[in-house]
């Protein structure tokens, strides 16, 4: 999948997920720090390579911040680092010089839930 096609979709699924999100039980905020990270991790993003290993992500990419990512969500600072510190602990969120990024296993995922998307999009405009 091309990248600007990714970067494209990966807002689209941001818009909806940073909407109301409130039936996620103990674990509400997640996907909406899930996707707010990857968002701003994305941003600059150049390496055609969505999947390549952490280190090269974090090199080429720019890195989250606590307090970036509690003004954007509009959360409490410590209410954030809690779940981002569970988040790292389920292997969904790595960080690295103390920047917060998606782990190379929320990118795969990410990945292939979007080319999910993108090829039901495609399917919808040809049936237009």
């Amino acid at each position: 999948m091309h990248l600007q096609n990714y970067k494209i979709i990966e807002d689209l699924v941001t818009s909806i997920y940073t909407k109301d999100i409130s039936n996620f039980g103990e674990r509400s905020y997640y996907p909406q720090i899930l996707k707010l990270v990857s968002r701003i991790n994305l941003k600059n993003f150049t390496n055609e390579n969505l999947v390549c290993e952490n280190e090269v992500f974090c090199s080429t990419s720019n890195g989250a911040s606590i307090n970036l990512i509690s003004r954007n969500l509009g959360l409490p600072r410590e209410t954030v680092r809690r779940k981002v510190s569970e988040l790292i602990k389920l292997n969904w969120l790595i960080r690295n010089d103390s920047k917060i990024y998606v782990s190379k296993e929320c990118r795969k995922k990410n990945l292939e839930n979007n080319e999910i998307i993108l090829k039901e999009l495609i399917e919808l405009t040809t049936k237009i």
